[in-house]
């Protein structure tokens, strides 16, 4: 007699049966959180890929990895002999990479491992790697494999004094074989012995900056940062904003891993964006972003509410600053802050440009501090010095002055009003006009030498003719009511101005007592803040000088009330003052003063760098 069984039954006994042969295989519904992260490779060091494992277990080597990764470094080589296959030298780079994690209280065990992951993961990059495949997911783990090892590695070798270090020997994790490190490779724009340190990026996180500036690619960013007084290769005093430097570690050795050399080639990224390995071109890793915030976050020599008061001091630190060293090939950007500020302010804007591959091949950037409290037309005379000192000097060492003659001053604030006495006209007999002297060289008598030269300076200049564009950002044209509220009247007093400067001012004043009705406002002693004020006569002269027909200008205007309405006011400087009806383009955008600071400006003057590029014959695609 058969035993009749209900069909839910059989399907049990069924199930039971076939379950003891999928050893629970089944799966799990996943949640919205979960769903984003299907197809994701890991590319972290968190864990070892699922190719190294799945090579791992097919070899059984998963478990003596555990136990041993040594050994299982020297299986796996043993396994590339006898079958030269792209997957083992992955799961080399891959294991040595987690067994140097796993040492790391061991440091000299941990440096061995991370020596081996960065050595198979170059040699699989340099002679392995399929080129014709476009989208290969190995070349781009072992590109991560290779940075996080090297990093590792650079730590290892900047504990024992040997980042720098040539002829020296480390050994692998397993059988005593020695790499020997040559002589390190430098293609920099500063003398190695001028930087003071080099910290891998890696090691910081930025604070507070709208963009990440870094690119993808091979090698570790590193903050080179400068001596104190550092030169560029050129000669040129560069600032001690640290360097973008990026590391990479070349191994070359034979096809069965012996006989290994090894060198460690440190390069400028921020003018090479690929470097050879090989026979390959591979793109250059780099961080922009960390070595301006590292820069920016230690404490300026001179506070701007010093800069501003103590015009004198200031004196020892006004001039250009080069944020990189200078460079024949690239256009220079000058950009020039505001009142009571300085060149640190432009931080968010450069980082930002500095994101753009096409803006990084174009154009270099330079900044112009100086004392706000300083008259404008004293400012300005010292920014044309400046501007005319570093082309003269490009010209005495026969240096290219093409990319130079082609630059750009963007100025915010009262930084806008020396940027526009760059491309303005003015003379004796203008300021005679203006001010209604009578005779100049009679009153210029009671001046020294010292003295007469620096009125002619201020009175009598020509547009500088390598400036061949201005971009403004919330600039005052024709004044502030600020200067004249009881805040710009009293930061106004608190500024002490050079004793050369009152005193000339005073003989003039004595001079020509008796034979005008009133004081000639021209020869008032007057500070950066009274320049400022609507009914101030040098601002007035100022806004009569005509500014160069052929340098386009544009205005970038803030207003807190709205976006794109022409009008109203930054907090500051109000629209009326900002607006040119000469500018070639003008945007208003919804901020208070601090306009250049603003993503919307910042990717205003991003596209008018571009125009000018392409203007200029640049080509930007």
């Amino acid at each position: 007699m058969k035993l009749k069984l209900p069909n839910n039954t059989l399907w049990a006994l069924l199930l039971l049966v076939l379950a003891g042969c999928s050893s629970g295989i089944g799966v799990r519904e996943n949640s919205p959180d979960e769903r984003r992260l299907y197809g994701v490779t890991d590319y972290s060091a968190g864990k070892m890929s699922s190719g190294t494992v799945n090579l791992l277990g097919n070899f059984l080597l998963y478990e003596q990895y555990r136990k041993d990764p040594a050994s299982v470094l020297n299986r796996l080589e043993q396994l590339y002999r006898e079958s030269p296959r792209r997957e083992i030298v992955t799961a080399l780079a891959d294991t040595a990479l987690q067994a140097g994690y796993r040492f790391r209280s061991e440091p000299d065990t941990a440096g061995r491992y991370f020596l081996a992951s960065a050595l198979y993961s170059c040699l699989y990059l340099k002679y392995l790697d399929n080129e014709k495949e476009l989208y290969d997911e190995q070349r781009l783990r072992m590109i991560r494999i290779n940075n996080l090892a090297s990093t590792e590695l650079f730590f290892y070798l900047k504990s024992r004094n040997l980042n720098r270090s040539s002829g020296f020997r480390l050994s692998m994790p397993y059988d005593g074989r020695q790499i020997h490190f040559k002589a390190p490779e430098f293609k920099l724009p500063v003398a190695a012995e001028h930087i003071a340190d080099m910290i891998p990026c890696a090691n910081y996180t930025t604070r507070n900056l709208t963009h990440d500036t870094r690119v993808f690619g091979m090698g570790v960013p590193l903050v080179a940062k400068l001596k104190k007084g550092c030169r560029d290769i050129g000669g040129v005093l560069i600032s001690e904003l640290p360097v973008a430097v990026t590391l990479v570690i070349d191994f070359d050795t034979d096809a069965d891993f012996f006989n290994t050399r090894a060198v460690l080639r440190y390069i400028y990224s921020r003018t090479e964006d690929h470097f050879e390995l090989g026979k390959r071109k591979l793109p250059l890793a780099a961080d922009f972003s960390t070595p301006l915030a590292n820069a920016v976050g230690t404490p300026p020599v001179m506070n701007f509410l010093a800069r501003t008061f103590k015009v004198a001091e200031a004196a020892k630190i006004t001039g250009l600053y080069h944020f990189e060293p200078y460079d024949d090939k690239r256009i220079p950007v000058v950009f020039v802050h505001g009142l009571m500020s300085d060149a640190r302010t432009w931080s968010q804007m450069l980082n930002t440009l500095l994101h753009d591959q096409v803006l990084r091949k174009k154009y270099q950037f330079l900044g112009f501090s100086y004392s706000s409290g300083n008259p404008i037309f004293v400012s300005g005379g010292i920014l044309r010095r400046n501007l005319a000192a570093l082309r003269e000097r490009l010209v005495r060492e026969k240096r290219s002055t093409e990319k130079f003659d082609k630059m750009v001053l963007i100025g915010h604030s009262m930084g806008g009003l020396l940027s526009r006495l760059q491309i303005t006209e003015c003379s004796a007999e203008i300021v005679k006009k203006e001010f209604g002297i009578q005779d100049l060289e009679k009153v210029k008598k009671v001046l020294t030498g010292k003295q007469q030269k620096r009125l002619a300076e201020l009175i009598n200049f020509a547009p500088a003719p390598f400036v061949k564009r201005v971009i403004f950002i919330a600039v005052p044209h024709r004044g502030s009511g600020i200067a004249i509220s009881w805040i710009g009247r009293f930061g106004a007093s608190l500024i002490k101005l050079p004793s050369d400067i009152v005193a000339a001012n005073m003989k003039l004043l004595m001079e020509l007592a008796g034979k005008y009705n009133s004081e000639p406002e021209f020869f008032r002693t007057k500070t950066g803040i009274d320049n400022l004020r609507p009914d101030d006569g040098m601002l007035k002269l100022l806004g009569k000088l005509e500014m160069s027909s052929g340098v386009p200008c544009h205005s970038i205007i803030g207003s807190r009330a709205a976006q794109g309405i022409p009008g109203g006011s930054d907090g500051v400087v109000p629209y009326s003052s900002s607006h040119l009806d000469s500018a070639a383009s003008e945007l208003v955008v919804k901020s208070g003063h601090s306009v250049h600071r603003n993503p919307l400006a910042i990717q205003e003057v991003r596209r008018i760098l571009l125009l000018h590029a392409e203007s200029k014959g640049e080509k930007v695609k």
